[in-house]
């Protein structure tokens, strides 16, 4: 009978453990909606020129705490994972062969006191790294990347536990404008020709 209890045991406590994953997950799937849409309605904000209510809506994001699912900082990985997306989907979508490279190079150019600040053009680094690391890039692909990253410092990421601050996370923000605004002029030369 000890056998018997003991299995039945286990396999409640595997049972409760796995229900706890799916609420864990389900959490964790809220927090990241509702962190992305206020990190879009910021995105907007500053679009407009409205710091002080970009800096809100940062902050209503950063209130969403820590995601126990991905064990993440939400508003952080929002932000990331809205970069990483955005330079993912460009190079697997766009017509312009070269436009993710291009796009990411013109927003790292930006340099110091330019229109993107420091924090927004070492987030598009890690995405860059990462996507190094994580995708099967053609040679001429890595030679136009690994300038870019060349000088990549290596400090935690956001799934080190890295937190970003309300200002990282604007400079985030600006980086991924600043990266549209450069992927829709590449395309629009290419479709001008």
């Amino acid at each position: 009978m000890t056998e018997s209890s003991d299995a039945a045991t286990a396999a409640r406590i595997e049972a409760l453990r796995q229900e706890s994953n799916l609420v864990l997950a389900e959490v964790s799937q809220g927090q990241q909606i509702s962190a992305t849409n206020l990190l879009e309605k910021a995105a907007v904000a500053l679009h407009r020129g409205d710091r002080d209510k970009a800096r809100a809506m940062v902050l209503r994001a950063q209130a969403l705490g820590h995601d126990e699912h991905e064990d993440v900082d939400v508003c952080s990985w929002s932000a990331h994972m809205t970069m990483f997306n955005l330079v993912t989907d460009v190079m697997n979508e766009s017509d312009e062969e070269w436009a993710w490279l291009d796009a990411a190079a013109t927003v790292l150019r930006a340099g110091p006191g330019g229109a993107v600040p420091e924090a927004g053009r070492q987030e598009l680094v890690d995405v860059l790294v990462t996507v190094s690391k994580d995708y099967e890039l053609e040679h001429s692909e890595l030679v136009r990347l690994r300038p870019l990253i060349r000088d990549a410092l290596r400090r935690p990421g956001i799934t080190d536990g890295r937190v970003l601050e309300v200002e990282e996370v604007l400079g985030v923000l600006a980086a991924i404008a600043a990266y549209e605004d450069a992927v829709d002029e590449l395309e629009g030369q290419t479709g001008a020709t």
